[in-house]
């Protein structure tokens, strides 16, 4: 199974949203192969998971979600919350690292809620260096030098890195930096990569089912 995983980030109004799933809906086809996972603003998750329940091998995620499990934290979305809404959260981004200050401690907390709700966690790491939380099944090796800039990682060294990380047989190896439907091919010719987690590609929808063809 390869996994197509769609990290809209803080995009998209209602408006947009719509459209997105307009023609997401006419252009899909499901294949058996492939599975795929779109993680919307949390605003959209519900509305989302509604429109795309009949489409197969499709799933919603949320982008992140608290390491608490319920309470008085303000502003918070727990797993709690999110359980029987969201199948997958995105942990550890490095976006929430930088931007939002997230230690280690905080990630491998927000990985125990999520296991313990029924929320399959998608752990992204910079490099071999980043400790991987006990229970992780997917992991998303992201460069901080190829988010956003258009500069993808050549695929021989996402490999090298792979082999660095000493991952369990188990464990759904994914990649993530400036993949678009021209090199996302390069990737799965390697017999090493389960897969993708985009970020601007999937914003437009034709363009991450495209990404999502690669993997047949």
């Amino acid at each position: 199974m390869k996994y197509i995983l769609g990290n809209w980030k803080a995009n998209k109004n209602f408006t947009e949203m719509k459209q997105w799933i307009y023609t997401f809906q006419r252009e899909y086809r499901a294949n058996e192969n492939v599975t795929l996972g779109v993680f919307p603003p949390l605003l959209f998750i519900s509305y989302v998971q509604g429109k795309l329940k009949d489409c197969k091998n499709v799933f919603v995620g949320s982008q992140t979600i608290s390491s608490f499990e319920k309470g008085s934290y303000t502003g918070d979305v727990t797993a709690t919350t999110l359980e029987g809404v969201a199948h997958y959260s995105i942990i550890g981004h490095s976006e929430r690292r930088k931007i939002f200050g997230e230690t280690d401690e905080q990630l491998a907390e927000k990985v125990k809620q999520a296991l313990a709700h029924g929320i399959t966690p998608v752990y992204c790491v910079r490099d071999e260096k980043d400790p991987i939380p006990e229970g992780v099944k997917f992991v998303a090796y992201e460069p901080v030098a190829a988010i956003g800039t258009g500069q993808n990682e050549p695929p021989e060294q996402t490999v090298a890195m792979k082999k660095k990380m000493k991952l369990p047989n188990d464990v759904v190896f994914i990649y993530g930096g400036s993949v678009n439907e021209k090199n996302a091919s390069d990737y799965f010719a390697t017999g090493e990569i389960d897969g993708f987690l985009i970020g601007k590609a999937c914003l437009d929808p034709e363009q991450f089912i495209s990404i999502a063809r690669a993997a047949q």
